[in-house]
Formats: C-alpha cells, sequence, structure tokens
C-alpha cells in the first residue's frame, strides 16, 4: 500500500480543484438542447416532458433522489453484509457519509469530471459507495466484469478515459497494473478488500481519510456542475460481437426507468430487501440494487462472492429477501437442483410433490388471477410449495424477475408449478434497463415479453415488417440512453435523430399488443438459399425435447443446409465454474432412460455411444417432423462438444449471452466435417 507518510501529506497539502464548471446550477438543472443524441463525453440531450406529466415523474438527479431516502430514512439500515462471522450495517445516513468521503477522497487523488471511475470487483457496500461516489463528483463510474481479461479491462479504462480504478482483492489489482502504464489519465489505484505490497496503491480506509480533509465546499462546487440531462454512468455492452461499447446513461434515464419499473411495473412498495449478487456491472443489477433500492429505502443484503457456486441458498436462507431479481441461468440452475431434488424423492413424496406442483400450475395460468384460491391450490401451498420456498430462503418474496436474456417459456411453466411467479423484462443497456415487462397475474400471453400498451410513455414500433408483421423492434421514451462514448458513427446507427433506438432485435407486435422477441439481427441465419432462420426459437425448442442438453448453437450461415452444436448438462467444478466431465444427475437419468450407463461426456464423444446418439437423433427427428415449419429449417446434422458453454472457455460473455462468432471459431474444424459430405 502507498505510505502512511504519503497519505499523511496528501492530507496534510492544500488542495484547489483546477477544474472549472461551466455553470452552479445543479445539481437539479436541466441544460437547454435540442440534441437527442450525443457521443460527446460533456455532451447534452434533450428531455421531452408532456404537460400532464405526474409530479413523481419529474426530472431529477441522483443526487437529489438518494438524499431524499437519507432525509427520509436515515437510520434504517441501507446496506448488509457478512464480514467477519458477523453482520456489518450501513444506515442510510452512514451510506450518504461514506459516499461523500469517498467523492472528496476521489477529487483529491485527481479525479475530474466527464472522465471514468473504473470499478473492478464483487458486489459489495464499498462498490455501491464507489459507484455514488463518482456521480457526486461529477465523473462516470463505469462497472468492469470480473471475469474481464487484462486487456478487457483496458479497453474500458482507456475507452473512457478513466482517471480512478476501484479493485477488491490482488487478483483484479494484477489486471490493472499489467495495463496502467498504457493509461495516461490514470491517477490512481484503490483497493478495498486486503491490502497490498505494491506502494502505487491506496487502501480503502486511507481513500476514507483523504476524502475527510477535504471540505464540502469542494464537492459541492462539484455536485452544482451537474445537469440531469448529462451523463451520469457508463454501461459497457457484453461485446458478444466486438469490442464493449460505453452506453452514456443520463440522470433522468436511469431515474425514469426506475420510476417506472416501481409505479407501473413491480409497485414495489417502501422498506423491502434484496438480495446483490448478479453483476453490478449489468444495468439490470445496478436498477434493482441501487436505484429502485434507494428510491423504495430498502436494505440490500451483499451475497457471499462465490454466491453463483452454489451459496446463494444459504445467502437467500440469512437475508429472507421480499423481491429477487435473476437472469434465465440463474432461474435455469434453480430448476435443474429442484428436479435433481425431487427425483431423489420417496415414491409417495415425490407423488405428493407432483400433484401440489400441478394444482398451483393450475391456479397461476388463470389470467386475471382469481380472487378466490380454490382449496386443493391452498392444500398444496400449505403441504409442498411454502416447505421447498422455505428450504429456499424465498418464503418472503413478493416480486421475482428476470432480465438481460430471454426466458424460456418451459422455465416459466416450471416455476408457475412451484408458486413462483416470475415478472420477465425486456430492454437494452441502452434504454437503461426494462422497457417492458410481463405482468401474469393481469394480462399474459405465452412467449410474449410484455404488453405495449402497458407504460403509454414507453413506446414500441416495428421496423420494416415482413408479410408476417416481424422486423426490428425499436424503442422511444425518457429512458433512451444518450449515445456511445466517442463513437458518433455507432451513435447515429443506434439512435434515430427523434430518439427512437433501434433495439437490433427481431420481433413481432400481435393485434393485443404483446410483444414476442425471436431473435437478434446480427444471430439471423440465412441460408445458401436465402432463407432467413432465427436460431434461439429452434435451440430453445431442441433443448425442450432434449433435457440432456445444456446448450445448443444453430450453424448455417450462407450454407446448404442446418447442422447444429450440442453440449450436455454436466457438474460444475464450484471453484472455477467450468464445466466439468462428469454427467450431472439429469443427464445420467436422460442417458439411462435410452440405455445408456455412461457417466462422463468424454466416454459418450470418444465412443459415440450408440444409445446416446440414438436418443438424440429421435429428438432432432422429432423437431423435424413436429416443429420445423420448412424444409430449410430442418437440422440434418449434430455434433456433441467436449465441454459445455461458459465464461471460463470464452463460448460466453460475462453476462452469459452466447459469443456466436467465437463459437464458430472455436469448433470450425467440428462445423466444417458436418458439411465436408
Amino acid at each position: 500500500m502507498i505510505s502512511t507518510r504519503f497519505v499523511e501529506e496528501l492530507i496534510a497539502e492544500p488542495f484547489l480543484d483546477t477544474f472549472i464548471p461551466k455553470h452552479q446550477l445543479g445539481p437539479e438543472y436541466i441544460i437547454p438542447t435540442n440534441e437527442n443524441r450525443t457521443w460527446r463525453a460533456d455532451g447534452a440531450v434533450n428531455i421531452s416532458v408532456p404537460p400532464d406529466l405526474e409530479h413523481k415523474y419529474e426530472p431529477e438527479s441522483v443526487i437529489s433522489l438518494f438524499r431524499k431516502a437519507v432525509e427520509n430514512s436515515p437510520k434504517r439500515p441501507a446496506l448488509v453484509v457478512k464480514r467477519n462471522g458477523g453482520l456489518h450495517e450501513w444506515s442510510y445516513a452512514e451510506y450518504w457519509h461514506d459516499v461523500k468521503d469517498v467523492a472528496k477522497g476521489f477529487i483529491k487523488l485527481g479525479s475530474t469530471p466527464f472522465h471514468a471511475v473504473g470499478i473492478l470487483g464483487s458486489n459489495s457496500p464499498e462498490w455501491l459507495i464507489s459507484y455514488l461516489a463518482a456521480i457526486f463528483c461529477g465523473a462516470f463510474p463505469a462497472g468492469i466484469y470480473i471475469t474481464n481479461s487484462p486487456a478487457a479491462c483496458f479497453h474500458v479504462l482507456e475507452n473512457s478515459s478513466a482517471n480512478i480504478v476501484i479493485v477488491d482483492n490482488d487478483s483484479q489489482l494484477d489486471k490493472i497494473l499489467s495495463v496502467r502504464d498504457k493509461l495516461p489519465h490514470l491517477k490512481a489505484i484503490i483497493q478495498y478488500d486486503g491490502s497490498s505490497e505494491h506502494p502505487d496503491v491506496v487502501s480503502w480506509q486511507d481513500l476514507l481519510l483523504i476524502g475527510q480533509s477535504l471540505s464540502d465546499g469542494v464537492l459541492e462546487k462539484r455536485m452544482k456542475g451537474i445537469a440531469i440531462n448529462q451523463c451520469c454512468s457508463l454501461i459497457y455492452t457484453s461485446g458478444t460481437t466486438g469490442n464493449p461499447k460505453g452506453a452514456m446513461i443520463s440522470h433522468d434515464s436511469v431515474i425514469v426507468t426506475s420510476k417506472i419499473l416501481r409505479y407501473e411495473l413491480t409497485h414495489l412498495t417502501s422498506y423491502q430487501k434484496t438480495v446483490s449478487y448478479l453483476p453490478l456491472s449489468h444495468v439490470a443489477a445496478l436498477i434493482v440494487d441501487l436505484y429502485l433500492s434507494i428510491m423504495s429505502e430498502s436494505t440490500v443484503y451483499f451475497a457471499h462472492p462465490d454466491a453463483l457456486k452454489g451459496k446463494l441458498i444459504e445467502d437467500l436462507i440469512q437475508a429472507q429477501p421480499t423481491y429477487f431479481m435473476g437472469v434465465p441461468r440463474v432461474y435455469e440452475k434453480m430448476k435443474e437442483r429442484l428436479e435433481a431434488v425431487e427425483d431423489s424423492l420417496p415414491t409417495m413424496k415425490k407423488k405428493l410433490v407432483k400433484w401440489a406442483r400441478k394444482q398451483a400450475l393450475k391456479y397461476n395460468q388463470q389470467v386475471p388471477q382469481s380472487t378466490t384460491k380454490p382449496i386443493l391450490y391452498s392444500t398444496a401451498k400449505a403441504l409442498v410449495l411454502n416447505k421447498v420456498k422455505a428450504a429456499m430462503g424465498i418464503t418472503n418474496v413478493r416480486i421475482f424477475a428476470s432480465g438481460a436474456a430471454p426466458l424460456s417459456v418451459d422455465v416459466f411453466n416450471f416455476f408457475l408449478s412451484y408458486d413462483i411467479i416470475i415478472l420477465e423484462s425486456y430492454g437494452l443497456s441502452e434504454c437503461s434497463g426494462a422497457h417492458a415487462m410481463t405482468m401474469p397475474k393481469h394480462y399474459h400471453r405465452a412467449g410474449s415479453v410484455g404488453n405495449i400498451h402497458t407504460v403509454k410513455d414507453l413506446k414500441f414500433k416495428i421496423i420494416n415488417p415482413n408479410n408476417n408483421g416481424s422486423g426490428e423492434i425499436a424503442m422511444n421514451g425518457r429512458n433512451i440512453f444518450m449515445g456511445y462514448l466517442g463513437l458518433e458513427e455507432m451513435t447515429r446507427e443506434a439512435v434515430e435523430e427523434d430518439k427512437w433506438l433501434h433495439s437490433g432485435d427481431i420481433g413481432l407486435i400481435d393485434k393485443d399488443g404483446f410483444l414476442f422477441v425471436t431473435g437478434r439481427i446480427k444471430e439471423l441465419i440465412i441460408t445458401s438459399g436465402g432463407e432467413n432462420i432465427p436460431p434461439v426459437l429452434i435451440e430453445d425448442q431442441i433443448k425442450k425435447l432434449l433435457p440432456v442438453l445444456s446448450n445448443c448453437m444453430l450453424i448455417g450461415d450462407k450454407r446448404k443446409y442446418l447442422t447444429i452444436l450440442l453440449t450436455l448438462k454436466t457438474e460444475i467444478n464450484l471453484s472455477t465454474m467450468e464445466p466439468t466431465d462428469e454427467l450431472n444427475p439429469i443427464s445420467i437419468k436422460w442417458c439411462q432412460s435410452v440405455g445408456s450407463s455412461a457417466k462422463r461426456v468424454s466416454e459418450i464423444v470418444q465412443s459415440a455411444d450408440a444409445n446416446v446418439m440414438n436418443g438424440i437423433q429421435q429428438g432432432i427427428n422429432k423437431y423435424n417432423e413436429e416443429f420445423a415449419i420448412s424444409r430449410a429449417q430442418k437440422i440434418q446434422k449434430w455434433s456433441i462438444l467436449p465441454q459445455d458453454f461458459c465464461i471460463h472457455n470464452g463460448t460466453l460473455g460475462p453476462t452469459s449471452k452466447l459469443k456466436r462468432p467465437f463459437v464458430v471459431t472455436k469448433y470450425s474444424r467440428i462445423i466444417e466435417s458436418m458439411y465436408s459430405s
């Protein structure tokens, strides 16, 4: 760590803020402009406010939002984390106090407005404090995924002209140290977990002391230089098809998104609890763990860093959350765990669980839901379903939400049968999170991501629809992002002058206003015969027909026919999260059902296990005969890959999105072998 003497000298040293703000009217100030998009760090965009706007939707800054929560609930617990065997808690007043001290520490260490503060670490109170502190001092917080390579970290820090970077541990610190000489704007590295022996690293405690040495007046001047319609945060896209782009999110867009989610879609009441475990570098986690929590004066419990390695249930049991956000992969893994437990039950208990699930599914599929609960449903809850929820730590959860990727109908219905109703959100980083959400209790259509009429100020349209009404989904509203930092051409391609955002997704809107997303334009397969084929729908159907499959990827762009790569469900190495060679119980059970005794993927691949191959071919045949809507959509050949897709082997991005171009390159030999004859 930096020497005590250096810290003492820095604290004692007089400070003069050399940054000259363009105004001192903030933070509740809107810069006059007619521009709807910008790629400049100090740019501003127009906020279109209708004359009949409700007071609660009036534009405001992140600082104002936070200040109100602190004034209303100063003693209420805001952040809770388990450390050294006990729970460490921040009240809202302490939360505010630390944010101000850290912001002043950033300023004294060299943070200037319109430059980034990179945050590279697992979810923690310090992560959120650093994020807000960056906004307070006029900088841009930029989350960096902990799975990023040093080169990927460099890209974010270099693109955002970062002055400060925060890391949690030595592993992440090493990434920054390996690239810092190529970052001319970088002024300081701060580590908040443990202590580094490196002489140029500032500890979290020293950061607080440095901040406390600066007068509040310096920070107030920075805060007054802020405008609601300027950038407050950078969200870097997952980069599945190229380098991540820095989506510039304004104060207004992120706050209006959060308010719509709270008041129009989830109806989240005050004083709730949630568990923070999804990467905060993703906009969905930020909205839930930071903005919705502050807005509702709720408590955030931070999960163990290994939550996704099997410890999430422990965290849920301890925290007893009242709202829960997951991504489809999390729900899929929970489904697999429940199926394995159910399969291991004695015959009579297994029958009881199946009966209870049947009652819950029947009741929950009623739209709108009946206010009178059938006696069989209530009995099923009391005998089985409530006990399952208690064992998972979700007894008190009133809102289950999913985002970041499509949730399959199969997974949705599975949880319905356990009396768990998942609200699925649809949106992008570029629209500050959710732009639509399903409302299963009120009106719902299976497979849709919500109704476009639910929120009048969030608009949809289909661009260049074909005969079936399918085309590119476009979105419009106050929540649309400002543009991509430093990327004029890409900003102009993504956002029209009138603020309509090109989503890059293919979809259609039915006669009742339900929106269906069928794929990504960049993922669209165009065969050599000229047929356009969205792969996701086919891949989901194949996985539904073959429960042994974990993932699959359709191949066929510019080819004469379709083929598909398949991965099997296996056990996970909990220390690395890498899929192992060992089949998991679901796969073993499926193999046994087709007459195979295989226990490993390598056994199946190397011996070309006839029973497994025949079982998979039967599933492919069933798809071709019953679900393929044209000859071109039939799958002619398939191959089992030696390992499941994962972040570790590069086939999945940091948000678990499939990196299709990378997969094509990585398995090019296998792919070419399916087209060689």
